[in-house]
């Protein structure tokens, strides 16, 4: 059996390139229209600029602006293309693209895969977290179809969920490195700095620690083998 794909199919992809496309282009031919309509209303924010830009009548100017709408259009399709996760399932691995990173993984290292809160989660044969990240969760009976397919691990939740416990600060059941890495990730968290929480998931994870963030606060379990570590 041949290799299977999983994310955007040809047609939406088709879609993501045109449609911003398109609207760039029309935004950019109408701008001085637009900006007209702006100046219009009660208030308005950056009133010289808008001028400036409702004075433009030159067809060479419209036509520039509509070719410049275009191509920031297709920047932002080639943005959604480079976040959208692609996944190659085969007998023995799976193939996980995004951003341009390729991660392996064999399917004799895993233990289960499932979907939560729009994402895709798998887990190592330590109970530890191997990936996780965003997925288009509207097609998630045809992503368990095809792990089932070929042969993987498919579970319908997290069969860990009732080993979650919220982290305070100080937990006593956590090492200091530990408990100091998921205080930094939750002080991103509250500052929004996704990009560092997300960082620091990984960081986290490569020490066997799987976190849920639910109730504006962080649930943790070790996996299995860093329990036996610590309780040694």
């Amino acid at each position: 059996m041949k290799e299977k794909v999983l994310g955007l199919s040809k047609f939406e992809k088709t879609l993501i390139f045109i449609i911003p496309m398109i609207l760039g282009g029309l935004l950019g031919w109408y701008l001085p229209v637009i900006g007209n309509w702006i100046l219009k209303l009660p208030i308005v924010p950056f009133e010289k600029i808008i001028e400036f830009i409702a004075s433009w009548n030159s067809l060479w100017i419209s036509i520039v602006a509509a070719i410049i709408g275009m191509i920031l259009g297709v920047l932002l399709a080639l943005i959604i293309y480079a976040e959208s996760l692609e996944v190659v399932i085969t007998f023995e691995s799976l193939k996980l693209k995004l951003d341009g990173k390729e991660d392996t993984i064999y399917k004799k290292d895993i233990s289960a895969i499932y979907m939560e809160k729009k994402q895709l989660i798998i887990l190592g044969k330590d109970s530890n977290e191997l990936y996780r990240e965003s997925f288009d969760a509207k097609k998630e009976p045809v992503v368990q179809e095809a792990f089932k397919e070929y042969q993987y691990p498919w579970a319908k939740k997290d069969p860990f969920e009732d080993q979650y416990e919220r982290w305070v600060l100080g937990h006593p059941d956590f090492p200091e490195k530990i408990n100091a890495l998921l205080y930094a990730r939750e002080c991103a968290l509250r500052e929004d700095k996704k990009k560092d929480a997300k960082y620091l998931r990984v960081d986290l994870a490569k020490l066997g620690v799987v976190i849920k963030d639910e109730n504006n606060g962080q649930y943790v379990r070790l996996a299995e083998k860093k329990q036996i570590e610590l309780f040694r």
